[in-house]
C-alpha cells in the first residue's frame, strides 16, 4: 500500500501532470504562441531548458503540481482559448483511454493506477470552478464560450 502511494505521488502524478500541461502547450504552439512555458512542481528550479519557443522548468518539489502558459503579442481568440484550455483534459483523456486498453491486456496491473489518475485529471479539470483565485480549465472554457455569443 505504501509503495503504491509513493509511486502515485512521485511518478504517476508528476508524469500525468506533465501530460496535462503538454496538452495546453501543444494547441498554444499550433495557434502560434510567441512563448510557452511548462513548470513541473514548486520551489527551486532544478532543471530548465528552452527549445525554440518553449521553456520547460522542473522544480525541486516536482510532485507538487504543474502549470503552463502560452503568450502571444496579439490576444488569443475565444475559440483558441477554448482549445488551449481543453487541450490538457483532452490529452489526459486520450492517455487514460490508451492506458485502459493496455491495462485490459495486462490484466489490471501496472497501467491501472496511471489510467485512473489520468482519467481523474481529465474529468476534474473539465468541471467549471474557481477556488481561491485559481480557476479550472472547465471554468476557462465556460467563460470563453460565454464571450463567443
Amino acid at each position: 500500500m505504501i509503495g503504491t502511494i509513493l509511486v502515485l505521488i512521485f511518478l504517476v502524478a508528476p508524469l500525468s501532470q506533465l501530460i496535462h500541461e503538454l496538452g495546453h502547450i501543444i494547441p498554444g504552439l499550433l495557434f502560434r504562441s510567441d512563448h510557452s512555458e511548462l513548470h513541473l512542481g514548486r520551489g527551486k528550479v532544478l532543471l530548465s531548458w528552452k527549445q525554440k519557443r518553449v521553456r520547460v522548468c522542473i522544480h525541486l518539489l516536482f510532485f507538487q503540481g504543474a502549470y503552463s502558459l502560452n503568450e502571444r503579442e496579439s490576444f488569443f481568440s475565444n475559440r483558441e482559448k477554448i482549445w488551449i484550455s481543453a487541450g490538457g483534459p483532452l490529452l489526459n483523456g486520450l492517455t487514460a483511454s490508451s492506458l485502459f486498453f493496455l491495462s485490459l491486456e495486462e490484466g489490471y496491473g501496472s497501467f491501472t493506477l496511471p489510467f485512473l489518475f489520468n482519467l481523474y485529471l481529465a474529468v476534474i479539470n473539465l468541471i467549471p470552478f474557481s477556488l481561491k483565485g485559481k480557476v479550472s480549465d472547465g471554468y476557462r472554457i465556460l467563460q470563453a464560450l460565454k464571450r463567443c455569443k
